[in-house]
């Protein structure tokens, strides 16, 4: 990047080069930018970035914007006229200031060329300019570049360039007052590369009118910090955040984005939380700052590198206290944003998870909703790229055949079809991927026609495009704290790469290696594979399904493309480190009223223990209902039991999680419920919430490692 630079620049970006490289050679790896590519960059200065790309790689048009309009002038001289011819010119200059032996003839000499270029470029319309002046003013100009102060650009309230000379007398005036201008071929290389590009000389908001997706962006403005533009006009905080507003659109728009500012927590604050990767990096710099004892400039601690990451737009349903969202948007991770979230719990006058996932993830107004789905239209719901969520099990049954000439719709209040609304009302928005999870017993219900919910599902998820893959997994097969089994399932729209990949693989090989389920947790078959086709309207299928089948034809592991299903039964593969109860106990600051006083205890051994005990049915029949000992206490050397939503309150509880602790016997604390669905420690902890409420939301939650490891995965498989 050095060697092309012809002019020294403040606050140049030469450094930037390995991470420009970085973010440039991702995205093509990606095809978020192709080849030839449009490049806009609105604070343009030296150039040095545009130089290295434009050496590098392809670029069709670029738009380079500054508001300096000498800057701009000076390199459109350059570009429309004969380098060599110019060259000579300046090197004649540049050698009688070298032949100069006492430092204040070249001072005198440096005054003069000040005020040559001032009457110059001072009230002048450089478009009335004469040839022969823009020549004068572009000699000058590098001329005054070498000369001055470390290369600074500064004019005062008069618009007079009025930088000093840049070096104070020495004995040695060779070495410290002499002009090295940059080779011939560095100005041959200056001039060719600006061929093709628009040089704007005005503000930066103009200049990016024409970009769009697929073109490349690179912002540098003035600093929160160092905010002298030019010394002529200041960038305040009011002009960072109108360009923080043109960032967020143009990325909407699928415009890559680079962009440099200070470390600073105004400008982190700035730019956080929108779809940008924000990372710090080491800097130098040669300008404001002190020496070190062996005269070396000391390093800034760090620069912001911000870029466009293109993450997929997410939207969570049911979202809980959050489980999705923790394990998609790790702080390590900037694929995934959860554009819009929904909770609501029935029945209850406060919404106390969404009180928790409000403040948890300092959501805005228009980010997160705490109404009834049913309630809310799906133009107010943002169109995104993948919708989660882990939404109850309930009767899926089809109520209706027709609604509105809309199709068929499912009973009034069940969720499934709040789902089925919002990807149907989204045409041709609707999201490309859905992650969603529920518990096992969704594979065989209802008890009267085995499978026919999940059969429904499948069915109208086929008829709005979708492929779906789907497995049964319990966390703690791979490593995980709790035994915990959920079905997850992902849906891969018709037009999407996974889809066109699946359409052509052999489907049993999809399951147990080329699927994003068989990636992400490994598995080997112990059944025979069965296919069928799920024939039939959704009011058919929901009707005859599996009508008076003893068995749901849904296994653990399957898929449906094209309404062909595929299934089969599969086990865990997992050779890695088990986490055990143990690992995640806390081991002081406990509460005393998680301990069992002695008088409690025999209640918790009775219901934990085997009992046969007789009842009389409500038509009188007499039976013996008989239930099976659990462990007492919980084994500490195992994976924890699943958590129920009554894990909560001192009450003695068959269900409820009971260890032995330093030879006492307690409760789990919310912590520890926390741990064991892979939580932040006190994810849950807020006023208002009591401790009940706490594992209430835990019992209901998912654990996040599952989640984690899956989208990071499918992530994969869309690159």
């Amino acid at each position: 990047m050095n060697s092309k630079k012809i002019i020294k620049w403040s606050g140049s970006k030469t450094y930037l080069k390995p991470y420009v490289d970085d973010f440039i050679e991702d995205a093509l790896k990606r095809g978020d930018l192709k080849e030839p590519f449009s490049y806009f960059e609105p604070f343009f200065g030296s150039g040095a970035v545009y130089f290295h790309l434009k050496e590098k790689y392809n670029i069709k048009t670029a738009y380079l914007n500054d508001n300096l309009q000498e800057l701009i002038y000076f390199y459109r001289y350059l570009r429309d006229n004969n380098v060599s011819y110019f060259y000579k010119y300046l090197k004649n200059k540049a050698d009688i200031y070298n032949s100069k032996r006492n430092y204040n003839t070249k001072n005198n000499t440096y005054i003069e060329w000040r005020k040559q270029y001032n009457d110059l470029i001072t009230n002048k319309n450089f478009n009335n300019l004469k040839k022969s002046e823009l020549k004068e003013m572009s000699t000058l100009f590098i001329l005054l570049n070498q000369t001055c102060f470390n290369g600074v650009y500064r004019k005062n309230p008069k618009g007079l360039f009025n930088v000093p000379h840049g070096r104070s007398y020495k004995k040695d005036v060779d070495k410290y007052n002499h002009i090295n201008l940059p080779s011939l071929e560095s100005f041959k290389f200056v001039s060719k590369s600006l061929e093709n590009s628009e040089l704007i000389a005005g503000d930066y908001k103009s200049s990016l009118r024409k970009a769009k997706r697929g073109d490349l962006v690179y912002l540098d403005p003035p600093y929160f910090d160092t905010v002298n533009y030019y010394g002529s006009e200041t960038f305040s905080k009011e002009n960072h955040i109108e360009l923080r507003d043109i960032v967020d659109s143009l990325l909407e728009n699928g415009v890559n984005i680079i962009l440099s500012n200070s470390n600073s927590r105004e400008s982190r604050k700035l730019y956080d939380g929108q779809m940008l990767s924000i990372r710090s990096i080491p800097v130098t710099r040669t300008i404001q700052r002190k020496k070190s004892k062996n005269q070396v400039y000391k390093r800034d601690k760090k620069e912001l590198f911000i870029t466009s990451t293109k993450p997929l737009k997410v939207v969570e349903l049911f979202a809980g206290v959050g489980g999705f969202r923790l394990g998609l948007e790790k702080k390590s991770n900037t694929d995934y944003k959860i554009v819009w979230s929904n909770q609501w719990e029935p029945l209850t006058k406060t919404q106390h998870a969404s009180m928790v996932y409000k403040e948890r993830f300092n959501t805005k107004t228009n980010e997160h909703s705490d109404k009834d789905i049913f309630t809310v239209e799906t133009k107010d719901i943002p169109n995104h790229d993948l919708l989660v969520g882990g939404f109850p099990c309930q009767d899926y049954s089809v109520a209706t055949t027709l609604k509105n000439s809309k199709g068929l719709i499912g009973k009034k209040g069940v969720l499934w079809w709040a789902i089925h609304r919002i990807l149907d009302e989204k045409g041709s928005k609707r999201p490309k991927y859905l992650f969603l999870e529920n518990v096992d017993r969704l594979l065989k219900s209802p008890s009267t026609q085995r499978g026919r919910d999940f059969a429904v599902m499948l069915k109208s998820l086929d008829e709005l495009g979708y492929a779906v893959e789907w497995r049964v997994i319990n966390a703690a097969d791979y490593g995980m704290p709790q035994k915990r089994h959920r079905i997850y399932f992902l849906g891969y729209h018709k037009s999407t790469k996974i889809y066109k990949e699946l359409k052509k693989s052999e489907k049993s090989s999809w399951l147990l290696k080329l699927g994003v389920l068989a990636k992400a947790f490994k598995a080997k078959q112990i059944e025979p594979e069965t296919t069928f086709e799920l024939n039939g309207t959704l009011d058919e299928i929901s009707k005859s399904f599996n009508k008076n089948g003893k068995l749901s034809p849904f296994l653990n592991t399957g898929l449906m493309i094209n309404g062909q299903v595929m299934t089969l039964k599969s086990n865990a593969v997992y050779r890695g480190k088990q986490t055990l109860l143990k690992d995640i106990v806390q081991t002081k600051g406990i509460d005393n009223s998680f301990y069992l006083t002695n008088s409690e205890l025999k209640d918790w051994k009775y219901l934990k223990g085997a009992k046969k005990i007789e009842r009389k049915d409500s038509k009188g029949f007499v039976y013996t209902y008989s239930e099976g000992s659990m462990s007492f206490p919980d084994s500490l050397e195992k994976p924890s039991r699943t958590i129920i939503t009554g894990e909560g309150g001192p009450a003695p509880s068959r269900f409820k999680h009971v260890i032995k602790q330093r030879n006492k016997y307690r409760r789990l604390t919310p912590v520890e419920l926390e741990r064991l669905n892979m939580f932040p420690d006190n994810h849950t902890k807020l006023d208002g919430i009591t401790d009940s409420k706490r594992a209430f939301f835990m019992g209901n939650a998912l654990v996040v490692g599952v989640i984690e490891k899956i989208g990071s995965t499918l992530l994969k498989s869309i690159d």
